[in-house]
């Protein structure tokens, strides 16, 4: 019998992935790059994935969770979850005190089973993370090239996370992750640890692709973990000035928990994560308005991101004319109230 892979999922190996090697290519667009082979030490929590072509019976009540495909239903009372896929044969359980997942997919149908095991990879790993009292979020995060810190680049899909962060990339910021990251809390802070994966980013003509970070010239800038340093939440509104604006703590809370839709579905480790969201958006929160003049243009876009010694502050750009009588990019900052 051919071993399985075995991957860590968190760089300290809390969190283990096992699974059937002939599922490599029905779980790889999920999978996070650049993953360390699993270590001797044993894993907190494993999620175990086998082939599997049995039809999986339906919970008949409404599930607790759904994300994408898959539908999952919580026991509270024995810290059990079941999933189920639209596939019949995709599904698995929980039980999250035992920290053990198993899950089951027909590689027969790749399309649907990828799909499925997507959706139940994510739903697993964040509530398995949460029992660890860790928070898996959808958000990107960049690092700033002289502090160090990161930065959460959280919001809805097509906010501009992914182009801000490749653009801020190019512009020699670190990054590390443009889709999900893992929060922990730390004795000298939270600490975020990238999932990398190829960014999303919108073409000209308004279709979404994946593009590898080695086609935008970013292959050297990723890092695994950094310490946070707040949140920025980007929306896009093409026809307005690019503006950052700080965000109350409750009203960046809030934010974050949409880019966290798991939090509640077990309510023994939702208090926890709760309190780490809160702990994430102490050090700075703002709202970042994205107009087509910080579009791809790192020029622009980088004097508005928060420094250390600028943080409660909004900055916007705009135009200002020249010398010569041409319009140039001038960066204004004011004082304003929370």
């Amino acid at each position: 019998m051919t071993a399985p892979i075995l991957l860590d999922l968190v760089a300290d190996g809390a969190v283990r992935l096992s699974l059937e090697r002939s599922l490599y290519p029905v779980a790889e667009r999920w999978i996070p790059q650049r993953l360390g082979e699993a270590c001797d030490a044993p894993a907190r929590a494993m999620i175990s994935v086998r082939a599997a072509s049995v039809a999986l019976r339906h919970p008949t009540d409404a599930p607790t969770l759904t994300l994408g495909r898959v539908a999952a239903w919580v026991d509270q009372e024995r810290a059990a979850v079941v999933l189920r896929g639209a596939a019949l044969s995709s599904g698995g359980v929980l039980s999250l005190g035992a920290g053990r997942g198993r899950l089951q997919v027909d590689p027969a149908r790749p399309p649907e089973a990828a799909a499925d095991l997507y959706s139940m990879l994510t739903v697993s790993a964040a509530l398995l993370l949460a029992s660890q009292g860790r928070a898996l979020v959808h958000a990107a995060a960049v690092v700033a090239p002289e502090a160090g810190e990161a930065w959460l680049l959280a919001g809805d899909a097509r906010s501009g996370k992914s182009t801000t962060c490749a653009t801020l990339a190019s512009a020699g910021w670190g990054y590390l992750s443009d889709d999900q990251v893992v929060l922990t809390g730390r004795e000298d802070g939270v600490e975020v640890e990238g999932w990398l994966r190829p960014f999303h980013l919108d073409g000209v003509s308004g279709e979404r692709r994946e593009v590898a970070a080695a086609e935008l010239g970013l292959g050297g800038g990723w890092r695994r973990t950094a310490r946070l340093a707040g949140a920025i939440f980007p929306v896009v509104s093409a026809a307005e000035p690019s503006l950052l604006t700080p965000v109350s703590a409750a009203d960046a809370l809030a934010r974050l928990v949409r880019q966290t839709p798991w939090l509640l579905a077990y309510r023994r480790t939702a208090p926890a994560v709760l309190a780490l969201l809160t702990r994430a958006v102490r050090g700075g929160a703002f709202s970042l308005r994205l107009g087509s003049d910080t579009y791809r243009n790192p020029a622009i876009l980088t004097p508005l991101i928060p420094s250390p010694f600028g943080r409660g502050e909004t900055q916007s750009v705009r135009r200002s004319p020249s010398p010569a009588g041409r319009g140039g990019q001038g960066v204004r900052t004011g004082r304003a109230s929370c």
